[in-house]
């Protein structure tokens, strides 16, 4: 009887020893969890956050870069246009076209610069509504963009005259209509500058070296 008593105790003992040392496993591994989850969570958070701001930094910037090289011509005063961000060689811009060229042989240039800037801003909507837009990065040249974005006129006032450039590869034919429609009336300009009126020569805003050379340079324009 007390044999089986004794027996009866050591296997309850033995029992609650295992349990104890179960219980003692299981509560190691909990606790290790938390420690674990408490040091690699805050890392991998930070890390997705850093890896996302990164990310969005790097599109924000390459936004800002697509949005400057096409905004261009566009802009006007309130940034840089297209052409500054193209390579210029020799006064003429990487890509563009000279179509006519007016050697001046006295130039008031002040009063020709703004006469001209203002009657080239004016033909935004000429032939049609909203066909050009136009932008000047400072008084030595304004720029109209074609609607289609095929091409571009640069019209460029430098001491020895005045040149205009095509900005485009493969222009519409519908751009060189147009084109030719604006640059027939700024040859129509420059002429009534040059010749119109009865002022003296040392007055005029323009003079040429060859009094030929605005008709010369129709020429070049004429669409057919």
């Amino acid at each position: 009887m007390v044999a089986s008593i004794g027996s009866s105790r050591g296997t309850y003992l033995i029992s609650m020893i295992f349990r104890f040392i179960l219980l003692a496993i299981l509560l190691a591994f909990f606790c290790n969890v938390i420690v674990i989850e408490a040091f690699t969570t805050p890392h991998i958070t930070s890390s997705i956050h850093h890896t996302t701001s990164t990310s969005t930094q790097h599109n924000a910037g390459f936004m800002d870069d697509l949005s400057k090289f096409f905004g261009g011509l566009g802009v006007g005063n309130d940034g840089i246009d297209e052409q500054n961000d193209i390579a210029e060689v020799d006064g003429v811009y990487t890509g563009s076209k000279r179509i006519i060229t007016v050697p001046s042989k006295s130039m008031k240039a002040g009063g020709l610069r703004l006469y001209c800037n203002l009657y080239l801003m004016g033909l935004q909507n000429t032939p049609e509504d909203g066909c050009w837009k136009a932008s000047k990065a400072d008084d030595s040249e304004v720029n109209l963009r074609y609607k289609d974005l095929s091409g571009s006129i640069i019209i460029r006032f430098t001491d020895d005259g005045i040149t205009v450039d095509r900005l485009g590869s493969a222009p519409s034919n519908k751009y060189l209509m147009h084109e030719s429609v604006i640059l027939n009336g700024f040859l129509d300009e420059l002429k009534a500058i040059v010749f119109d009126g009865d002022i003296s020569e040392a007055n005029r805003l323009l003079t040429l070296v060859d009094d030929n050379d605005i008709e010369k340079n129709r020429e070049a324009i004429s669409f057919g």
